[in-house]
């Protein structure tokens, strides 16, 4: 068999893959996926069908398996499943219990279709990974066990949430919020969503939710994607620092971290624009850690909580 037998077998598997894993799919998005013509698409689907799977739909509006056809369990290739034990170390030490449970139990799944060479693998791999946090993991109440998965429900129905919620004062306060998404940062997963309260859109950090509830309420507002979303609706701050040249090497990662959109030379040193979420609290600790080679251009708001900071640390060590 040529290689261009061997290329087209493997495209029309995993073709078969992607029906399996979707509702729907376009011969456009996998003529993309695949780099290769919509033609060629059509043929290979058209391959599919006569191998007797039962395909549903015609070009132009998308294909699907038939419902309630069922398939033999997958096979997986080695690099798969050392990908799978890699994730799922992943999983062990930065999820919200509330996804790292649900996927322990798909990984058992996963387990239970792998052939016996690979069950042997895994044995012998995956006490060889690990993954070091430094984050301690706050202590979840039973009750809020299963709160992404209420979340993401919440977001699929769209349908409104209940919670309520411990603001970072210590302040406890109930919200009716439509979620627009979630999303880890900071060692954190936050919602991104729409609070009725305030009339506005603000995030929550899920760790501060005391209690959460679906309601019947539904929302019509459609909110697009959550990157696109935070982007236009975050409540960013600008700031600007004057930074010495000399230690920029070592800023090279946690300059993006902490949202660089911009970088000038001057004679001066290296102008930095930055746009935060965090000016009151994680982006003056971050410019403290380097403050004797870095000047505060703007915002004066930043310049006085620094002072603040640094005050208090004085006062702890004197």
């Amino acid at each position: 068999m040529n290689d261009h037998y061997l290329k087209k077998l493997d495209r029309i598997t995993a073709i078969l893959t992607q029906l399996q894993s979707k509702p729907v799919v376009r011969a456009q998005d996998l003529a993309e996926k695949f780099d290769v013509s919509i033609r060629t698409i059509y043929r290979d689907v058209k391959t599919l069908e006569n191998a007797g799977i039962p395909i549903v739909g015609e070009a132009g509006n998308g294909y699907s398996l038939m419902d309630g056809y069922k398939l033999p369990p997958v096979m997986f290739t080695k690099e798969e499943v050392l990908s799978f034990i890699t994730a799922e170390k992943l999983m062990q030490k930065f999820s919200h219990q509330s996804l790292g449970n649900h996927y322990q139990t798909a990984m058992e799944k996963v387990r239970s279709v792998l052939r016996h060479s690979d069950k042997n693998l895994i044995q012998n791999i995956e006490k060889q990974i690990d993954v070091f946090n430094f984050h301690t993991q706050q202590k979840e109440e039973d009750s809020l066990k299963n709160v992404i998965p209420i979340i993401l429900e919440s977001i699929a129905e769209k349908t409104q949430l209940n919670i309520e919620y411990q603001t970072v004062d210590s302040k406890v306060t109930n919200r009716t919020i439509e979620a627009v998404g979630i999303f880890f940062e900071f060692n954190f997963w936050y919602i991104m969503a729409y609070c009725t309260l305030r009339k506005d859109f603000r995030q929550f950090r899920i760790d501060r939710i005391l209690k959460i509830s679906k309601t019947q309420i539904p929302f019509l507002q459609e909110y697009g994607q959550i990157n696109d979303y935070r982007k236009s609706h975050g409540n960013k701050v600008k700031a600007k620092l004057l930074i010495d040249k000399k230690i920029m090497a070592h800023l090279v990662n946690s300059k993006k971290y902490y949202g660089l959109v911009e970088e000038v030379e001057t004679d001066q040193g290296m102008e930095l624009t930055f746009e935060t979420e965090w000016i009151s609290d994680g982006f003056p600790r971050w410019v403290i850690t380097f403050a004797d080679y870095a000047t505060v251009l703007e915002p004066e708001s930043l310049r006085v909580r620094m002072r603040e900071l640094l005050v208090k640390m004085m006062e702890r060590h004197q």
